[in-house]
């Protein structure tokens, strides 16, 4: 983990948020960690991907009348 200027790339320290603000989690220190920049950038799409395909599928049930 690279801690040095420039920051933004790969190896760059971030710090992740285990739980998200926006899902309810309480900014705490015990809510984060240090992660590559790579790491966090990937599974903060992941989380979001997966959001994206659960909003579709409650839309196709309220669609289709599917309970």
């Amino acid at each position: 983990m690279d801690f040095d200027e420039p920051h933004g790339r790969p190896e760059s320290a971030t710090i992740e948020h285990l739980v998200d603000s926006t899902l309810g989690g309480v900014r705490s220190p015990k809510h984060r960690r240090l992660a590559h920049a790579a790491c966090n950038h990937a599974r903060n799409e992941f989380r979001m991907q997966a959001e994206r395909e659960f909003q579709r599928w409650i839309a196709a049930r309220q669609t289709s009348g599917k309970p």
